[in-house]
């Protein structure tokens, strides 16, 4: 009987735990959305022609579709989030 109880309690355990990971995991990509976001909203004003002729020069193209440049500072933003998160973590 004993075992059995302990076996049982090993699986209330595991399933706590893996509860745990998913509710924190949840958390962290919350975090990072709502920070990614913020981040977003500092673009799409006056100065952005500045960073796309930059981007032009850079990846020597005479034009950037928009879609391509919006993709861009999406994923700039979300790779700053995932580092800031990173960096509180430490």
């Amino acid at each position: 009987m004993q075992l059995h109880k302990l076996v049982e309690n090993g699986y209330e355990s595991a399933y706590c735990n893996m509860l745990n990971n998913i509710e924190m995991q949840d958390a962290k990509e919350e975090w990072i959305e709502k920070r990614a976001e913020e981040l977003i909203k500092n673009f799409g004003n006056e100065n952005d022609w500045q960073i796309i002729e930059l981007l032009k020069i850079k990846l020597e193209s005479k034009s950037i579709d928009a879609d391509i440049y919006n993709q861009f500072i999406v994923d700039i933003c979300y790779s700053q989030a995932q580092f800031e998160y990173n960096k509180q973590s430490y």
